[in-house]
C-alpha cells in the first residue's frame, strides 16, 4: 500500500493461497541486500585489507562487518523489506530515512568515544555505500525482475468501473512494479455489465462475488475504486466482498499526501494528512534554480548552437518557438523551445483534426499526437531525447519557470484543468515534473492534472531529487515525448 496514493486496508476472509507467498517479495529482497552486501564486503577487503594481522587492521574488518550489520537492520526496522507494493518515492525515501537513522546511530558513540572514532567513521562509509547499491539492486529487482512475474502481481478485482477504476486500473497494468494485476470489474450500475472498461471486463453487479465462488477465486483481493458512490453503505459493501483484503482508494491525488499516516482513534480508522507550508521550501529551490540553471546554460551552450544549426538546415522558420503559457491567476509567459514543428503548425493541426476522426478522439483524450506529421525530422529527434526543451532554461533563470514543478499549461487549457487550477497555480510551472517522469505521452489529460495537484500538495526537496533522478534515467533512455 503505498502512501502516494492513501488507502484504507479492510483483512475480512482467511488467507487464501496466493501465487507466490507473502514472504516471498520480502525473502527476495533480503537475499538480493545479502549478495549485494557481501559482494561489497569482498570487495573492501580486496581493496584495502592487509594479510598481516595488526590492531589496525582488526578494528577496520570490525568496522566493516558492522558496517555491513547495519544496512539489513535498519532497512528491516523502517519495513523496505516489505514495500514488495510500494512505488519508487516511497523506496527512496524510507530508504532515506533509513541512511539518516544509520548517521544518528554511529555519530552519538563516534562524538563521546575519543579512541575509536576512525572505527565509527569507516562503519558509517561502510554503511552509505552498503544503503546506495542495495536501493540500486531493490529497484532493479522489484521494478525490473519482479514486475515482470505475473505469478508475483497480485490479481485483483475492482469494484467500481466509473473513472476513479477505470484510471486505477490503467495505472495498475502501466505500472506493474505496483504489485498488483487488475483482472476485471464489479459495478452495481446495470448499464456497464458486459462492456469492457480500461481494456477489462465488467462482469456484473458486486453481489456476484458473494453468490458465485468462481468469481471470488479469479482474485486474491479486491479494490474499491469510488467509496463517495457507496458512504453509509461502504461498511456493508467491504464485509460482502470475499477477500482477505480489500483496498478502499480514498481519491485521485487530490486527498492524498506522501507523509499521510493512519490511526485508530479507538475503534475508527482515521487518516492523517499533514499540510506543509512550503515557503522556505520554495525560497531554496528557487536559490537552487538560479545556481542550476545559470550552470547548465554555460554547459549546454556548444549544444544548443549546434542544435540551432540543425534546425535551421532542416526546414524554413525560426530556430526559437514561442508560446504562451500560464503562470498562475492571470498571469502568461513565453515558453522558450527549439522550433520542432513546420511553420504554421496550427491551422495545420486544425485541418488534421477536422478531417481524421482518430486522430481528433486521440488528440481531445491525451492532447499529444503518437504520430504528428507537423514535426520536422530534427524535432523529432529533439522531442525525442527532450533537447527541444534546452531553450527554458532562461525561463528558469528569469522567474518564469522552476526546474521542476506542474506542466505549464497553455491558456486555453484551463478549462479543462478546472478547480484544481488554484492548486496548481500557486508554484512555477517546471521544466520537468512528476506527470513527465511518470507516464508522460501516455497519460491522459487528467490524469496530468491530477499527477500535477499531488506534486503541489507534496512538494519537497526529496521529492524533487527523486525527479530529478527519473528525469535523467527517461532522458538517457531516449524516452521522451
Amino acid at each position: 500500500m503505498s502512501k502516494l496514493d492513501p488507502e484504507a486496508v479492510i483483512n475480512l476472509a482467511p488467507v487464501k493461497k496466493t501465487a507466490m507467498p507473502t514472504v516471498g517479495p520480502g525473502l527476495l529482497l533480503a537475499l538480493s541486500d545479502g549478495f549485494m552486501l557481501a559482494l561489497l564486503g569482498w570487495t573492501l577487503i580486496q581493496l584495502f585489507g592487509s594479510d598481516t594481522l595488526t590492531p589496525e587492521g582488526d578494528l577496520s574488518q570490525r568496522a566493516l562487518v558492522t558496517g555491513l550489520m547495519l544496512v539489513p537492520l535498519v532497512k528491516s526496522v523502517f519495513g523496505i523489506y516489505s514495500l514488495g507494493r510500494f512505488d519508487y518515492l516511497e523506496r527512496t525515501r524510507r530508504t532515506f530515512q533509513a541512511a539518516l537513522l544509520s548517521v544518528a546511530v554511529l555519530a552519538v558513540p563516534f562524538i563521546v568515544m575519543d579512541g575509536f572514532r576512525s572505527f565509527f567513521v569507516e562503519a558509517l562509509s561502510v554503511a552509505l555505500i552498503g544503503f546506495a547499491i542495495t536501493y540500486a539492486a531493490d529497484l532493479l529487482l522489484v521494478h525490473g525482475l519482479m514486475a515482470s512475474a505475473l505469478n508475483w502481481r497480485t490479481p485483483v478485482v475492482i469494484v467500481g468501473a466509473g473513472p476513479q477504476g477505470a484510471a486505477i486500473a490503467e495505472k495498475l497494468q502501466r505500472l506493474p512494479w505496483l504489485g498488483m494485476r487488475p483482472v476485471c470489474f464489479f459495478d452495481d450500475d446495470d448499464t456497464l455489465w458486459q462492456t469492457r472498461v480500461a481494456n477489462l471486463p465488467v462482469v456484473g453487479s458486486t453481489d456476484l462475488l458473494a453468490k458465485s465462488p468462481a468469481y471470488a477465486q479469479q482474485a486474491q483481493a479486491a479494490i474499491v475504486a469510488d467509496i463517495g458512490r457507496h458512504k453509509n453503505e461502504l461498511t456493508a459493501l467491504v464485509e460482502r466482498l470475499p477477500f482477505k483484503q480489500v483496498y478502499c482508494l480514498l481519491g485521485e491525488g487530490n486527498v492524498s499526501a506522501v507523509d499521510a499516516t493512519y490511526h485508530n482513534l479507538h475503534g475508527s480508522l482515521a487518516l492523517r494528512v499533514s499540510v506543509r507550508p512550503p515557503t522556505s521550501y520554495l525560497r531554496i529551490r528557487r536559490a537552487l534554480d538560479i545556481l542550476l540553471s545559470g550552470i547548465l546554460l554555460v554547459a549546454v551552450a556548444p549544444l544548443m548552437l549546434g542544435i540551432a544549426a540543425a534546425i535551421r538546415l532542416d526546414s524554413p522558420g525560426p530556430v526559437m518557438f514561442r508560446q504562451k503559457r500560464w503562470a498562475g491567476g492571470d498571469k502568461t509567459f513565453d515558453v522558450l523551445k527549439f522550433r520542432s514543428m513546420h511553420i504554421n503548425a496550427e491551422e495545420h493541426l486544425q485541418r488534421l483534426l477536422e478531417n481524421d476522426p482518430k486522430m481528433r478522439e486521440e488528440y481531445m483524450t491525451y492532447h499529444k499526437l503518437t504520430y504528428d506529421p507537423r514535426i520536422t525530422p530534427v524535432g523529432r529527434f529533439l522531442r525525442k531525447t527532450s533537447l527541444d526543451e534546452l531553450p527554458q532554461l532562461v525561463n528558469i533563470l528569469m522567474g518564469d519557470m522552476s526546474l521542476i514543478g506542474p506542466r505549464a499549461y497553455m491558456p486555453k487549457e484551463l478549462p479543462e484543468v478546472g478547480a484544481s487550477a488554484d492548486v496548481i497555480g500557486s508554484v512555477r510551472p517546471g521544466l520537468t515534473g512528476y506527470w513527465q517522469v511518470s507516464g508522460r505521452h501516455r497519460t491522459t489529460f487528467q490524469e496530468r492534472v491530477a499527477m500535477d495537484v499531488f506534486y503541489v500538495r507534496n512538494c519537497g526537496l526529496l521529492f524533487d531529487f527523486y525527479i530529478l533522478c527519473k528525469t535523467a534515467v527517461i532522458v538517457l533512455k531516449g524516452d521522451g515525448s
